[in-house]
Formats: C-alpha cells, structure tokens, sequence
C-alpha cells in the first residue's frame, strides 16, 4: 500500500472541491475515491511515495474522477503527462 496519508489526502481534497473541512457529508465517499485513486496509479506501475509530488498526483487524480464522473470526458492532457512523467521516474 501506498504511504499517501489518506488524511491529508482528504482535506486537501475537500479545498480543491471547494468543501469545508467542518461538512463531512462526504468523508466516506471521498475516502473511498482517495483509495480507489490511489489503487488504480499504483496497478500502473506506478509507486507511491510520502512526497508532496505523489500527494498532490492522488489529489488532482481523484478530483479529476469525482467532476468527471458523469461527463464521460477523457483525462485532461495536463493530468495524463502528469501521471506519465511519474510512472516514467519509478
């Protein structure tokens, strides 16, 4: 398993979706969302650090899933260089 702390993870998470950290209505989804992010970068090869860098890739990557999840939008071209340039530097 990764070493993304999940709780940071959630509230940064929580900023960039514009929540407060008081309103936890969503804890348990987002959480679920944070691991299943995590999950999927890690089954490319990809392995996960305590860094800023691999924090913030699990924020943006889950983010990313949660506002396109009904759109059916494919992953924006700043995101998917984002995770190559990572997975290239493993």
């Amino acid at each position: 398993m990764a070493s993304i702390d999940n709780n940071q993870a959630l509230t940064l998470v929580k900023a960039r979706l514009n929540r407060t950290s008081g309103d936890t209505s969503l804890d348990d989804m987002l959480t679920a969302r944070i691991e299943a992010a995590i999950g999927e970068l890690e089954s490319t090869g990809i392995v996960l650090t305590d860094t800023t860098a691999d924090l913030m890739l699990v924020v943006d990557y889950t983010v990313w899933q949660y506002q396109s999840r009904d759109k059916g939008t494919g992953m924006p071209d700043w995101l998917r260089l984002r995770r190559r340039e990572r997975w290239l530097n493993r």
